[in-house]
């Protein structure tokens, strides 16, 4: 179960952007939250939208998640001097150097856990 998910530096993503499904205190959709034990106090949202202006990057948000996935799901594939084909923040050069960061925060079998990967064109 997703509780969060955190990109930064990652198309026309530059600062760190982070998707939470934590419920905020209004309770008025109570039928759209998850009680989740290994949270204690919080619970999690069934749903979520983003929305936005056009061009804002929600489509890169989108993007990220699934780079993330395909890099943990070909990581057997990805050994050392293997090159990752990047897309980081272009309106910074500052930016170009930088690794693209990815983060999730996830629930499985009432344990949390913490997953995260900084990416360059360079190294993994």
């Amino acid at each position: 179960m997703l509780i969060e998910f955190s990109i930064e530096n990652f198309r026309s993503i530059k600062e760190r952007v982070t998707l939470s499904l934590v419920s905020s205190s209004d309770k008025s959709l109570d039928n759209n939250l998850i009680k989740a034990d290994s949270l204690e106090k919080d619970s999690l949202l069934r749903s979520a939208v983003i929305y936005g202006a056009n061009a804002s990057g929600k489509s890169n948000v989108v993007s990220a998640f699934q780079f993330l996935k395909g890099l943990v799901t070909n990581s057997h594939k990805n050994q050392k001097d293997t090159k990752i084909k990047m897309s980081p923040f272009k309106l910074d050069a500052d930016y170009s150097s930088k690794p693209s960061k990815f983060e999730v925060v996830f629930i499985k079998n009432s344990t949390k856990y913490v997953y995260g990967v900084s990416v360059t064109n360079e190294k993994l």
